[in-house]
C-alpha cells in the first residue's frame, strides 16, 4: 500500500512541475528538434491529417487575413479530396513561365468530364468514378489534333450542345495566330478550323470560350492576350487584347471589349460578363464587362512594370514608364476588385444554389501562385466585390468547372509530372459540401 501510495505522489509531483515548467519545456523543444522531428511529435498525439494541416497554417494562417484552408470555411463545411492523374499520359506544358508543368482544362458533357491537357491528348472520365474512394474511369479519346506541327499548346475547351471548341495558337513563319477549332463530340474527335486571326505576332495566344447571344446572334466570347508591352491592346484593328464575339453562322469576329492584358477566366450567364485577368507586377482585376467597353490597358492598371528593358520599346525611358493607375480619370472602366499582390487569377465561376444556401449567389476564383480559391460576393449590379473570402488549397488551380447531378466543383490542379512527391504532381481536386 506504501509503495502505491509513493508512486501516485511520485506521478503527481512529476505532473505539477511539468504543468509549472510547461512554457520553459515547450520552449526548450522547440530550440532543440528540428522541424521534422516536431512534425513526427505531432502525428503522434494528432495524427498525420491533422499535423498536415498545422503544417498549412503555420505556413499561411499568419500571413493571410480572411484565410482558410481547406476542408475549413468561413460558413460551411467542405470535403476536400485530390484524385490521381498517374495512369493518364500528360503532356508536359511549352509555358516559359512554369517550364516542366502539366496544364489542362474540364469541361462537363452528359455524365461524362471531358479532359484536355495543353499538349492536345483528351480523355472522358466517368464522374461517378469521380467519388472518394473510386479509382478514376478514364478513356482516351482519338483526335486529329496534332500538338507537334506548328500548333501552340490548347489554352481551353468548351463544349456547346453537342459541339466541342478548344482554342489554342500556331507558331507557322515566325508569326502567330489564335485559332479556334471545333469538333462533333463522339467517340472520336474530328476538329476543324472555326476561326483564325488576321494579325499576328511571335507573342500571342489565346484563352477563354463561352457562349453568349449578342443582340439576338448566337456565337462565342474569346479572349485573346497582347504583347508584354500592350501596344496593340487598344488598337481597334487588332485581335491583340481583347474579347472577341464570333458569329456561329458567318465565322466573322468583332470586338466586344479592349484594353486587356492576359484575361485568363471568363463567366458569362445571360447579359452577365465577368472577365479574370492578370496584371503585370500586381493588379490582377476581375471586370464587369460591357460591349465596346475599354479596360485600359496598357496605359492604366493597378499593378507595376516589370522594367525589363528588352520588352519595351527603346525610346521608353525605363526611368519615366508608369502606369497611370486609376481607370476612370483617364476614361477607362474601373475594375470590380484588383489583386494587389497578384494572386495568378485564373477562372471565375458563379456558385449553384443546389451547391449550399450559405454560399447562395457567391463565386469562386481560382489562382496559380495563390494556390488558393477566393469566395467572392458580388453587389446586385456586378460593380462591386462585397466580401472576398481566400480558401488555401496549396496548388495552381488552372480550371474548374460544376457538376449538378453530383454537387460538386471539380479543378484542375497543376503539377509537375516528373516530381518525386505525389503531391506536387498533377492531380483532379474534388469539393463538395459535408454531409
Amino acid at each position: 500500500m506504501k509503495k502505491l501510495f509513493f508512486f501516485i505522489t511520485t506521478i503527481l509531483i512529476v505532473l505539477i512541475i511539468i504543468i509549472l515548467n510547461l512554457d520553459t519545456i515547450r520552449s526548450y523543444v522547440v530550440q532543440r528538434l528540428n522541424e521534422e522531428q516536431k512534425q513526427s511529435i505531432r502525428e503522434i498525439f494528432f495524427g498525420k491529417g491533422e499535423a498536415k494541416l498545422f503544417q498549412k497554417y503555420k505556413l499561411y494562417g499568419k500571413m493571410n487575413y480572411n484565410q482558410n484552408i481547406l476542408p475549413d470555411t468561413h460558413y460551411i463545411d467542405l470535403n476536400f479530396y485530390e484524385k490521381d492523374l498517374s495512369d493518364l499520359d500528360l503532356a508536359l506544358s511549352i509555358s516559359k513561365w512554369n517550364p516542366g508543368s502539366v496544364q489542362f482544362f474540364l469541361e462537363n458533357y452528359e455524365d461524362k468530364v471531358i479532359l484536355a491537357d495543353s499538349g492536345g491528348n483528351f480523355f472522358y472520365i466517368e464522374r461517378e468514378s469521380l467519388y472518394q474512394n473510386k479509382k478514376i474511369d478514364f478513356k482516351k479519346i482519338d483526335t486529329n489534333f496534332r500538338y507537334e506541327n506548328g500548333l501552340g499548346s490548347i489554352r481551353d475547351l468548351y463544349v456547346h450542345k453537342n459541339k466541342i471548341f478548344i482554342s489554342y495558337s500556331d507558331f507557322s513563319d515566325d508569326c502567330t495566330k489564335i485559332n479556334i477549332d471545333v469538333s462533333n463530340i463522339d467517340e472520336s474527335l474530328k476538329f476543324e478550323n472555326f476561326f483564325k486571326s488576321e494579325d499576328c505576332s511571335s507573342e500571342f495566344d489565346a484563352g477563354r470560350i463561352n457562349y453568349f447571344n449578342h443582340k439576338g446572334i448566337e456565337g462565342i466570347l474569346v479572349t485573346t492576350d497582347t504583347e508584354l508591352e500592350g501596344k496593340r491592346a487598344q488598337d481597334i484593328n487588332s485581335s491583340f487584347g481583347k474579347i472577341l464575339f464570333i458569329d456561329f453562322e458567318n465565322k466573322k469576329s468583332k470586338i466586344f471589349s479592349m484594353g486587356h492584358r492576359t484575361p485568363q477566366g471568363l463567366y458569362v450567364e445571360g447579359n452577365t460578363i465577368l472577365a479574370a485577368e492578370h496584371g503585370p507586377r500586381g493588379g490582377d482585376e476581375i471586370n464587369n464587362i460591357k460591349f465596346n467597353g475599354n479596360y485600359g490597358w496598357p496605359i492604366v492598371s493597378y499593378g507595376e512594370p516589370y522594367y525589363f528593358e528588352e520588352f519595351y520599346d527603346k525610346e521608353i525611358s525605363k526611368k519615366n514608364f508608369f502606369y497611370k493607375k486609376n481607370h476612370t480619370k483617364e476614361n477607362f472602366i474601373e475594375p470590380i476588385y484588383a489583386f494587389v499582390p497578384s494572386i495568378g487569377i485564373n477562372q471565375i465561376i458563379k456558385v449553384p444554389n443546389d451547391f449550399s444556401k450559405f454560399w447562395s449567389n457567391n463565386y469562386l476564383i481560382t489562382s496559380l501562385n495563390g494556390r488558393s480559391i477566393y469566395r467572392a460576393i458580388l453587389s446586385e449590379n456586378n460593380n462591386k466585390v462585397i466580401s472576398m473570402e481566400k480558401i488555401f488549397i496549396g496548388k495552381r488551380i488552372r480550371d474548374i468547372v460544376y457538376n449538378k447531378k453530383n454537387n460538386i466543383f471539380i479543378l484542375s490542379l497543376e503539377g509537375k509530372k516528373k516530381s518525386k512527391s505525389s503531391d506536387a504532381q498533377p492531380k483532379i481536386g474534388v469539393i463538395q459540401v459535408q454531409d
